[in-house]
């Protein structure tokens, strides 16, 4: 009775937020720009405060395809897509390229074009530990699995990631404490994929940058993630 007495639990609920627009975008009319947030709350579901975000991509490539509108310009958009795009797609088949397309699928017919991307995932540094990010990502492909006919990420260390002269700006990410974490980018990427491929995202050879969710297909992994299981933070857990 003593040690449930030295426990708490974590009320956590995920946001997802996104913009519409009128009038001529352009490719940005055939992309969802969708920002995730990760906040606690109390045990009434009233939000506490933000500990986590994320941000993902959903490309609309079957609507632009109907509309006779330019794939290759819907990727060109950001480049952080086009990179994306250049590395899994066939611009002039508008189709993934066939080798992935085959390691992925095998000869089943991919009916969503559409493509997802988790683009990226932050957590403060004292909720990291509790199963968080692994909900998160399992949330995320409850939510969008059924949009998209394939999940992608291009995992990178955010610690490494180039700031300017001023440092980090957000007062977000200057809590998040990058300057204690691995510096070495091999190690730190190893790291960071083989936290991932735990998850259940998988490689494929040819495209060791990447990282990819089939949504049409049995995933194991993310399967054993329990979203109905409380998280239970210990009372000397400086939350």
């Amino acid at each position: 009775m003593e040690e449930l007495l030295d426990e708490k639990y974590l009320n956590i609920k995920f946001k997802y937020e996104f913009e519409s627009f009128i009038g001529e975008m352009e490719g940005n009319r055939y992309i969802q720009n969708i920002k995730a947030s990760i906040i606690k709350t109390d045990e009434n579901g009233n939000e506490e405060k933000i500990i986590g975000k994320g941000d993902i991509k959903l490309l609309l490539l079957a609507q632009a395809m109907n509309d006779h509108y330019s794939i290759f310009e819907i990727f060109d958009t950001y480049e952080y897509t086009m990179r994306i795009g250049s590395m899994i797609y066939d611009f002039e088949n508008d189709e993934l390229k066939e080798d992935l397309q085959k390691k992925l699928f095998g000869d089943e017919f991919v009916e969503n074009p559409n493509i997802c991307i988790f683009e990226r995932m932050t957590i403060l540094p004292e909720y990291r530990g509790y199963g968080i990010g692994k909900r998160f990502v399992k949330d995320r492909f409850n939510f969008f699995s059924s949009a998209c006919g394939l999940i992608v990420m291009q995992p990178y260390p955010l610690q490494l990631e180039a700031v300017g002269p001023g440092g980090r700006s957000d007062d977000f990410e200057k809590r998040m404490g990058y300057e204690s974490m691995e510096k070495n980018v091999q190690k730190a990427t190893k790291s960071l994929k083989d936290y991932y491929k735990s998850i259940g995202y998988i490689s494929v050879r040819g495209y060791k940058d990447l990282m990819f969710l089939v949504p049409c297909k049995r995933n194991s992994r993310l399967d054993a993630i329990k979203m109905d299981e409380m998280i239970i933070a210990s009372k000397s857990d400086k939350i």
